[in-house]
């Protein structure tokens, strides 16, 4: 197995300095027979944790089962509180550029580099699938909106609206705001998707009580009015934050629910099947 990890500087030189110490750390299959080289896809996971911290529990779990899938891994332990709006933003995009220019050393096809995000995590992945064309992308870092724009996203029951079913706690975090300023209402990701947003794979649990799963829901409905390809899964049971919903990943077995666990192996062969590209 491939095991690296590069910091910020190896990521992107143009990327600001932050007071959060960031890294990528990729897992990957070395040259085998399994895939024809330079075919797989690679996935950028970004971990939840309330733009307070990123969790463990949804990195390098999360990486080995996607490994195991056959998807090259890669973990973003990108910018949190103090640092505010766009540095994470910036992080995310200079990542997915970075494994575009490195996927032949990965052997990743330019055109298959996914991002995933969990909870706060999933809002991040949200806002680089919606907002991958925004100018501050090119004026920070000096990468166009073809370099930083994911093929996919997966969204892992994530922090979407800012609106009645918002966590609050995540957007203060990322704002340093009480109430969203209007004029980063785009962060309320119902608002801003576009035709332009990655097919989309999503999931959340009914019984999640720390973000509603009518953030998931206004999110799917964003996507399908606009015509994104789509594939939304919505589990009866299950609190926040569960992962892989694995031991490996949950520890708790009030984490662990093998329905839920369903979603990564389901998440693969979407992947695999790739049948929305014929609808881009």
């Amino acid at each position: 197995m491939i095991y690296e990890r590069f910091g910020r500087e190896q990521i992107c030189p143009a990327l600001p300095q932050g007071a959060t110490e960031i890294s990528l750390t990729a897992y990957a299959r070395e040259k085998t027979g399994a895939a024809p080289w330079g075919e797989r896809w690679g996935v950028l996971i970004l971990p939840g944790g309330g733009y307070r911290l990123t969790a463990d529990s949804e990195a390098e779990p999360v990486a080995l089962d996607f490994l195991h899938g056959g998807v090259q891994a890669f973990v973003l332990r990108y910018s949190v509180e103090p640092d505010r709006w766009p540095q994470a933003l910036l992080e995310a995009a200079a990542a997915v550029a970075f494994l575009r220019r490195n996927g032949a050393r990965y052997g990743i096809r330019p055109d298959r580099i996914a991002v995933c995000g969990f909870s706060a995590g999933g809002h991040l992945a949200g806002c680089l699938a919606n907002l991958w064309g925004d100018p501050v992308i090119g004026e920070k870092l000096g990468l166009t909106p073809e370099e930083v724009r994911p093929d996919a996203a997966i969204l892992s029951y994530p922090v979407i609206s800012a609106g009645e079913w918002a966590h609050r706690d995540s957007f203060f975090r990322l704002t340093g705001r009480e109430a969203l300023p209007t004029e980063l209402e785009k962060l309320s990701l119902e608002k801003s998707v576009t035709p332009g947003n990655p097919p989309t794979f999503i999931w959340t649990t009914d019984t999640d009580r720390t973000v509603p799963a009518e953030n998931t829901l206004l999110y799917a409905w964003a996507l399908r009015r606009q015509g994104v390809p789509l594939e939304l899964h919505y589990y009866g049971h299950g609190p926040h934050a569960m992962g892989t919903a694995t031991a490996e990943s949950g520890g708790d077995p009030g984490w662990q629910d093998e329905q839920a666990a369903t979603w990564l192996p389901l998440c693969v062969r979407w992947l695999r099947r790739e049948t929305w590209r014929n609808n881009d």
